[in-house]
C-alpha cells in the first residue's frame, strides 16, 4: 500500500511536467512504480562527469541543481535544473558515461525512473518526442552528436503552418493545379480559336508555345476583352501578333510558399511551371495568382498588389501594420519562419520601392531635375538579410552611378538631388514606425549617399583598416540588398567587396574577434535567465545574446568562403555548413545546429515583441511557453559552442 501511495505521488506530480505531461496515465503509473525516491543534501554531488551511469532517469521533484563542466581553472556553468527538470539525459541511449557534473545547491529530492522503460514511453508519444528532441538538438537533421530521441516529422506536430488549405511546404498540390489549369497554343494559333479555348477549358490564360512546347508568351481572357472593347482585336490575327512576353518561370519542385513569394516579388499574375524552372525548357503548367487565392487565402500577393498602389506614407503605415498582424497570425512556430522571413523581406522593399516612387514624384512637382544617373537604395543590417520581420532599427544606403569625369556640376547636382531623395525616403521609413540605425548607417547621412566609385572606396578603407574605422559599428553595412532584384550597381559593389577582403585575409580574423563580444547566458531557470556567474536576471537580451553572436559569426564564415551572399543568417549558416561537411563534419553539423538555434531565438523575439508592440529587442523568459523556454536553453549552449569554434579557428580569444 506504502509503494502504491508513493507511485501516485509521482505521478501526480510528474504529469504536471513536460515531457510525463504529454504521456498516458498507465505509462505514467508503469514508471512511477518502478521508480525510487532519492534524498540529497546542499551541496552534495549527484553524479560526476566521467562516472558511469546506472539505470535510471533523474527527475527532480524539489530543490536546485547546478550542472557544472569541471575545469582546472574553474568549474563552468552549464545549467541549472530545479523542480520538474531532467538529469543526465544526454548520452543516455548508448549508455555513455555522465558528461558533465551535478551539484545540489539545496536539500534535494530527485525521483530515479527506469530508463529503458522510460525511454520506451516516450517513443509512444509524439509530443514527448518532439519536447525531448529540442533538449537534445534544434536540429531534426543534426547527427554530430547523440540525441535520445529524433524528431518525428509525421506525428511530432512539427508541420509548417498553413494558409488556409494546404501547407506552405506542399509540393504536390500546387503542381497539380497548375498541370489542370496548363492550356498551349502555337505561335500562329488564330486568335478566334484562342479565345474558343479560354471559353472551353474555363481557364484565365493561355500559353504560347513553340514547336517544342518551351514558353514564348501568354494571353489572359483580359488582354482578349480589353482589344475588343477598343476595336483593335482581329480575330483572324495570330496568337503571337498579341501575346505578352513578360513571363516568370519556376521549376516543378516549388512549393506553395515558394510560388507565393515569387508571385509577390514579381508582381506577375501567373508563373510558367517549366521542366527545369526557365524558359528554355517545355512547358508543364501555369499557376494563376487566383487560384492560390481559392486554394490557399489572400495573405502576401494582395498586401504586395496594395502596397504598389499605395498613395502616400500613412496607407503604406497601415499596410506593414497589416503585415504584423499577419505574420503574428501564421507564426505558429519557427518551421515557418524562413518562409515568413523571405516573404516579408519582399514586401519590405515593395514598401521601400514604393516610397522612393513617390518622394521622386513630390520632387518633380517641386522642380528637382533628376540628374540621369541610375541608383540603387541598398536594405542593409537586419533589413538586408530579410530578417526584419519586426519593426526594429533600419540600415540602408544609396549608391548612384558615377557622373561624368571631370564634370563637377554634375557631381553636385547628382549629390544634392540623391541626398536630398534619401532624406526625404528616410524620414517616410521612419514614419512608418521603423527606428534608426544608431551608429548612423543611413542612407540620409553623407558617408552612406554616394556615387559608386566612392562607395567602393569606403569599404575598401573599412577592410584595409578596421581598427581604425571602427568596422564593428558598421559591419551590417556588409549584409545589404538592393531594393529592386538584379541591380547591376548592387552587383558590382558586392563583388568588389569580396575580391577586396580576398586580398585583406587579416580582416577576416579581425572580425572574428569581434564577434566573440557578445555571449549568451548559460540558461533559464524558473524564467529567470542566467549568466556564466550565476547572477539571475528576469529580461533577456535576446538581439544581442542570442541573435548577433550568430549573425557576426555566419557573416564571418561566409567571407571566409569569398562569398557575402546569401545575406541571411540560416542561409549562410546551412550555405558554410555544406561547404564544410566533406573536410570539416562535425563543423558542419555545428552549424546546422546553429542554423535551427537562430530561428529559435529569431521566433522568440519576434512572436514576443509583436505582442507586446516592441522591437523584441528585449523579452522575459517567464512570459514563453515551457517548450520555447526548453528550445533557448538549447540554443544558448549551441551558440556558445559556436563562438568556441570560432575563437579556435581564427585563434582569438573567448572572454570567459
Amino acid at each position: 500500500m506504502k509503494a502504491a501511495t508513493i507511485a501516485v505521488r509521482i505521478v501526480d506530480f510528474l504529469k504536471q511536467h513536460p515531457p510525463y505531461a504529454y504521456l498516458e496515465e498507465k505509462d505514467l503509473l508503469a514508471l512511477a512504480q518502478n521508480g525510487r525516491v532519492r534524498l540529497h543534501e546542499g551541496g552534495e554531488i549527484v553524479f560526476t562527469k566521467g562516472q558511469p551511469r546506472d539505470r535510471y532517469i533523474l527527475v527532480i521533484q524539489q530543490g536546485k541543481v547546478r550542472i557544472v563542466d569541471e575545469r582546472p581553472e574553474g568549474d563552468r556553468l552549464i545549467d541549472l535544473r530545479g523542480e520538474g527538470d531532467m538529469l543526465g539525459l544526454q548520452g543516455v541511449i548508448h549508455d555513455e558515461p555522465y558528461r558533465a557534473t551535478a551539484k545540489t545547491e539545496s536539500d534535494t529530492i530527485v525521483y530515479a525512473l527506469d530508463r529503458e522503460q522510460f525511454i520506451a514511453v516516450m517513443e509512444r508519444s509524439p509530443k514527448a518526442k518532439r519536447y525531448l528532441a529540442a533538449y537534445f538538438t534544434l536540429n531534426p537533421a543534426y547527427d554530430g552528436r547523440d540525441p535520445a530521441v529524433t524528431l518525428d516529422s509525421q506525428g511530432g506536430g512539427l508541420g509548417l503552418t498553413t494558409l488556409r488549405k494546404g501547407g506552405l511546404g506542399e509540393v504536390a498540390e500546387p503542381q497539380r493545379i497548375a498541370r489542370e489549369a496548363l492550356v498551349t497554343v502555337p505561335f500562329h494559333e488564330p486568335l478566334r480559336e484562342v479565345a474558343r479555348r479560354l471559353h472551353k477549358k474555363m481557364v484565365q490564360c493561355v500559353l504560347v508555345v513553340d514547336a517544342a512546347g518551351r514558353p514564348l508568351g501568354k494571353i489572359t481572357d483580359g488582354d482578349l476583352r480589353d482589344r475588343v472593347f477598343d476595336g483593335s482585336l482581329r480575330l483572324d490575327a495570330q496568337a503571337g501578333e498579341m501575346m505578352f512576353t513578360d513571363l516568370v518561370a519556376a521549376p516543378s519542385a516549388d512549393s506553395t510558399g515558394t510560388l507565393l513569394i515569387k508571385l509577390t516579388r514579381s508582381g506577375k499574375r501567373f508563373i510558367v511551371i517549366t521542366e527545369d524552372g526557365t524558359l528554355s525548357t517545355r512547358a508543364v503548367g501555369i499557376v494563376a495568382e487566383r487560384s492560390m487565392f481559392l486554394q490557399y487565402g489572400r495573405f502576401p500577393t494582395v498586401i504586395g498588389e496594395a502596397i504598389s498602389e499605395a498613395t502616400d506614407v500613412e496607407a503604406l503605415r497601415a499596410l506593414r501594420d497589416r503585415m504584423e498582424t499577419l505574420i503574428l497570425e501564421f507564426l505558429e512556430n519557427r518551421e515557418a519562419l524562413p518562409w515568413m522571413m523571405e516573404m516579408t523581406g519582399v514586401l519590405n522593399r515593395k514598401m521601400v520601392q514604393r516610397i522612393i516612387e513617390l518622394e521622386r514624384a513630390a520632387m518633380e512637382r517641386e522642380g528637382w531635375v533628376h540628374p540621369g544617373l541610375q541608383h540603387s537604395w541598398l536594405m542593409m543590417g537586419s533589413g538586408g538579410r530579410d530578417e526584419l520581420l519586426i519593426r526594429s532599427a533600419v540600415y540602408d544606403a544609396l549608391i548612384y552611378e558615377d557622373p561624368p569625369p571631370g564634370d563637377e556640376d554634375a557631381a553636385e547636382l547628382a549629390a544634392r538631388y540623391f541626398r536630398s531623395l534619401a532624406s526625404r525616403v528616410g524620414e517616410s521609413i521612419r514614419q512608418c514606425g521603423f527606428g534608426e540605425s544608431e551608429q548612423g548607417v543611413l542612407a540620409q547621412m553623407p558617408g552612406w549617399c554616394l556615387p559608386l566609385s566612392a562607395m567602393k572606396a569606403r569599404f575598401q578603407s573599412l577592410i584595409e583598416s578596421p581598427l581604425d574605422n571602427l568596422v564593428y559599428d558598421s559591419r551590417d553595412a556588409f549584409d545589404f540588398r538592393p531594393v529592386v532584384y538584379g541591380c547591376p550597381l548592387a552587383r558590382e559593389l558586392r563583388h568588389f567587396i569580396e575580391s577586396t577582403i580576398s586580398q585583406y585575409p587579416a580582416f577576416i580574423g579581425h572580425m572574428a574577434g569581434d564577434s566573440l563580444l557578445n555571449q549568451p547566458p548559460r540558461t533559464i531557470f524558473r524564467g529567470y535567465v542566467v549568466d556564466e556567474r550565476g547572477i539571475e536576471r528576469e529580461e533577456l537580451e535576446i538581439k544581442s545574446h542570442a541573435l548577433l553572436p550568430l549573425v557576426d559569426a555566419a557573416r564571418v564564415l561566409a567571407m571566409e568562403g569569398g562569398r557575402l551572399y546569401p545575406t541571411n543568417t540560416r542561409e549562410r549558416l546551412l550555405e558554410v555548413a555544406a561547404r564544410l561537411r566533406p573536410d570539416q563534419p562535425e563543423i558542419a553539423s555545428l552549424l546546422e545546429e546553429a542554423a535551427a538555434a537562430f530561428l529559435v531565438a529569431y521566433f522568440a523575439r519576434v512572436s514576443r515583441g509583436l505582442i507586446a508592440g516592441t522591437d523584441g529587442a528585449v523579452i522575459r523568459p517567464a512570459y514563453l511557453d515551457s517548450e520555447t523556454r526548453t528550445q533557448l536553453k538549447t540554443a544558448f549552449r549551441t551558440i556558445l559552442e559556436v563562438l568556441e569554434m570560432l575563437a579556435a579557428r581564427y585563434g582569438r580569444a573567448l572572454r570567459s
